[in-house]
Formats: C-alpha cells, structure tokens, sequence
C-alpha cells in the first residue's frame, strides 16, 4: 500500500506551511537594533516593560555602557552574575590595568568590544548573536540574558536559564519488575540526555520544531536516520509544522494533531514514560516525538498489537512473555465482552446456559426488582465512579477508597437486593481485565466500547452482540498510522513479522525489523553465533 494514498490529501497544507514559514509568527517587528542604547531601553520598555518580572542591569566596560535584560522569573541570578557580570568587568579590569585598548575607531571598537565579549568573556556555547527585536524579545522569553552595547546594532543573548527540572523518578504507568526504574520528566533537554544515553548511534537524529505561536513550545523529532523510513519522518515533520495553534498544554492535544483519526477510539500513537521502551522503538524503525512540558514521549507508527506490548515481555523469557502475552490478550476480551455476553445469553437465549448454572442465576435474581440492563448499568457506573475518585484522591487515599468502596458497595447492593450475586461477579470481573491493558488509553477504548456492546445485546441479544463486534473490527481494520495499517501484519498478513507479535522467540532469532515499516534497513545488525560443545572431547 502506497504512502501516496493516505497523504495526497495534505500537499495544500505543506504549501501553505512553506509560506506561513517565510512570514512572522507574531506581532513582533523584524527590524534591527538602534544604535543609541538608550532608544533600545525605551523600545524594550514599550514591549516588555508592563511585566514585573522585566528586569534591567547596566554597568560600564571601557567607558562604553552594557546593559542586560532579562526575566527575573526565567534566569538564575547567580549564573547571570557569574557567568556574564563578572566575567566582562574582570576582563575590563584587566586590559586597563596592563595598559591595552581597543581601536579608535568608533565602528571598530564596536565591533572587537563584542567580538571581545563573545569570545573570552562569554565562553559559553549557548551564546549567540541578536540581530533584530523579533528574535531578542523570544530569547528573552526563552530564559536567556539580551546584552546590548551603546553604538551597536548586533546583540548577545547567553543562556543563564533557571533549571526547575524535578529528579527522575521511576515510572508510574508502566511499573516494570526486573527493568530499569528511569522515566521521563518534563525537560526535554533531560529526556534527549536519557535516550542518548541508552542510544549512543552518531546516526540518531534530533530534529526541532516549534510550535504554538503564543507558547512557542519545542517539539523534537527523533529518529535513527539510516533505518526509519523517510517518509514517515517527513509526515511527521509536515503534521507538526502544519499545527495551528496557539499554545499546546498537554501530551493529549499534541497527539490528537498528529493522528490520522482523530475521532477514533483506538489510540493510533502510543505514549510511552519509559526511556527503554523508547530506544527499543527507535532501533526498529519507529519515529518518537518529545515536548517540552510533557513526561511522555509519543512512539509512531504504531499498531493494535504493538499496544499489547509491556516492557516485562522482553526483560524475562521468551516463554513466559508468550504466555502473558496470550493472558493479556484474553483478559481485554474479557473486559470488552463480558456484560453484553452475559446480558445476550441471560435475556435473550437462555437455552446456552447450562440448566444447573441457569437454575442458580435465577434463583438469586428472583428478589431483584430491576431488568438485568438496570442491573449492570448500576455496577458499571458505581465502577466507574470509584475508579475515578481513586485517581484523583491522593494515592494511599484512593487506594483505601477503590478496594474498600467496592467491597462495601457490592456486599451492600447484593443485601439489598439491587444486584444478582452473578452481576457483581462478572462485572468485578470486567473491571479487573480491563486493567491489563498495557497502554492506559487503550483501557478507556476498552471501557467505552464494554458499553456499546451492552446496547448493541441489549436490544438485539446475541446477534447484536456479534453485530458489534463486527463494526468494531471493520472500524479497526480501516485504520491507519502514518500509512501503516493497524492490524499489521495480521492484515494485511505478514508471517515474518509474527515472530514478536503474538508470540516471542528468543531474541538472537529475530533477526529483521518490522516489514510493514518499510525501512531502510530490514535486518538488524549482525547474528547470534553459537558455542557448540564437542561432546567427542569431554
């Protein structure tokens, strides 16, 4: 299936991007600096002069007047003084004292007092030449320290920016038994350091692109540049420039820009906190989206069975990751099935049950005033509802409040005489699978779709219930990640590719990358090469 088929719809936004790109993104104007120091103050005044937080240092070096803006809220005080401040009067100081001076001429001086400052005084490699006020107002704002020189139209910004990073913690979401205990957190200069560390490849790439015209937030785009498909890279950086926006606040928002369906269910990127998870991506051919602000990095393509995918299945053995994997895939059937199966079988065809269990269901029913949909509707809300106090209680409270409200609320709805005994138990049931959803979005595509089976057996009994599972299937198989169809490589079908979907066999026999990725490089590097005993000379 060709690229081509799912992308010829976007070259208008492409072109239009390309124009957008040559144009500004804001209201600040391109022009250069003044040459008086004084014009330049009063011009930042009129900018940026209304926020409390603006502030201005000026001192004097070789009887020429510096002055330093910043934001007090964005820059460590002690970096701007002991990285620029002291540094310039040292230097000064120094040069009086043995006598030196720089150039008479006035357009020279200028130009060896900054070239001066730039290179001894200024070392630092996040220190770069300002040339206009559009580009020095969006330093400022990125945490860096503007200089300007009286008589100059050329700048420094230096980069004495305040590091608020928290430490890295183990991870929350994906909470591994034998891995590493590393995640994510919100610095993204701290999340590319995680992955570089792990991925040590010259050919890893790192590519940046801005976006939100208010927020102005960095999105970097990673990927190994000999084994990830050009054009998925290239959509990938299409889709991200063409965001129009004016600020992104969370992970969610960034992610449903950049999927093919927005008003899918099925999560068609998967975010991930874990460093590991990330380069085992990137070594197969995947594209990872990081974001300032956000603690997650986003994996793309991806597939439905790739989702089904923990980190335990490759940090234990190939047996074991098989068996769970086949646990995991039963226990989200089970959480998706269930109610509507029991409801079809119970309402609808009766003769299914065994006449023992059917006696038995309906004995403990017989007291119970409400149809059986009432029944499970009641349970399925009160689920919800305790799951969702949970996680918003702080974690030993919402704890307490999710094991012990169950048991109360259920033993007390079965007293009463508001649920079946057999209710409770098949929807503790679904609620217990639907947490072995390893990506925590596609738990809630499991949980919304539980009830839309619910309705579809509700009124058809069991061949609603097949019906839905129809639609949910022909919706599933229609979708797309960045070109890649999500039941790959089930369909359209792939063998080679079975070996690490499903199953797992041991890791010195999987040998080539996804072929559905179509990458550069279709076999990893090298092979596995076995010690034979010679048993002849034991």
């Amino acid at each position: 299936m060709k690229f081509s088929m799912f992308w010829r719809k976007s070259v208008s936004k492409s072109k239009r991007f390309l124009l957008r790109e040559k144009q500004t993104v804001n209201s600040i104007k391109v022009a250069p600096f003044n040459p008086s120091l004084s014009r330049n103050i009063e011009e930042l005044e009129e900018l940026l002069g209304g926020n409390i937080d603006f502030s201005t240092y000026q001192f004097t070096c070789f009887d020429r007047s510096i002055s330093l803006f910043f934001m007090r809220t964005l820059i460590d005080s002690e970096r701007l003084t002991r990285h620029i401040i002291s540094p310039i009067q040292k230097t000064g100081l120094f040069l009086t004292s043995q006598g030196l001076s720089l150039s008479r001429n006035r357009e020279r001086e200028g130009d060896e007092l900054i070239t001066l400052i730039q290179e001894s005084c200024l070392p630092s490699s996040d220190t770069q030449r300002v040339e206009n006020w559009q580009s020095a107002i969006e330093q400022i704002l990125y945490g860096k320290a503007l200089l300007l020189i009286d008589g100059e139209t050329v700048g420094l910004s230096v980069g004495v920016k305040k590091e608020n990073a928290r430490n890295i913690d183990q991870p929350e979401t994906e909470v591994s038994v034998i891995g590493p205990k590393e995640s994510f957190v919100e610095t993204l200069n701290t999340n590319i350091g995680l992955v570089r560390q792990r991925l040590r490849d010259p050919y890893l790439r790192v590519d940046s692109v801005v976006v939100g015209k208010r927020t102005k937030q960095e999105v970097t785009v990673l990927y190994l540049v000999d084994v990830a498909n050009p054009l998925i890279v290239n959509e990938v950086r299409r889709r991200l420039s063409c965001i129009e926006t004016d600020g992104l606040i969370s992970q969610m928002q960034l992610q449903e820009y950049l999927e093919d369906d927005s008003f899918s269910l099925f999560p068609q990127i998967r975010p991930t906190e874990r460093p590991d998870v990330t380069c085992s991506y990137l070594l197969e051919g995947n594209v990872v989206v990081l974001a300032e602000g956000s603690a997650h990095a986003l994996l793309l393509p991806i597939t439905f069975f790739q989702l089904l995918d923990t980190v335990d299945d490759y940090y234990t053995n190939w047996q074991y990751a098989t068996l769970i994997r086949f646990v995991r895939l039963i226990a989200l059937f089970f959480s998706i099935i269930s109610p509507g199966l029991y409801l079809s079988l119970v309402a609808y065809n009766p003769e299914l049950i065994p006449t023992r269990l059917l006696i038995s269901m309906d004995a403990a029913r017989v007291k119970v005033p409400f149809p059986i949909l009432v029944e499970i509707f009641i349970m399925e809300v009160m689920i919800e509802i305790l799951r969702e106090a949970g996680v918003k209680l702080p974690k030993p409270v919402g704890q307490a409040v999710s094991i012990v409200g169950g048991l109360v609320i259920g033993e007390a709805a079965v007293n009463a005489n508001l649920v079946s005994p057999v209710t409770v138990v098949i929807v503790a049931l679904t609620a217990i699978s639907s947490f072995a959803a390893p990506v925590y979005y596609l738990g809630i595509t499991y949980r919304i779709l539980r009830f839309f089976l619910l309705i579809c057996s509700s009124i058809f009994g069991t061949y609603g219930l097949i019906l839905g599972l129809f639609l949910i299937h022909g919706h599933v198989a229609r979708l797309v990640s960045f070109g890649v169809p999500y039941l790959a490589p089930f369909s359209p079908l792939r063998l080679q590719d079975w070996t690490d979907m499903l199953i797992r066999i041991p890791m010195k026999k999987l040998r080539t990358r996804p072929t559905f990725l179509k990458t550069i490089k279709k076999r990893k590097a090298g092979f596995f090469s076995m010690v034979h005993r010679d048993r002849n000379n034991r």
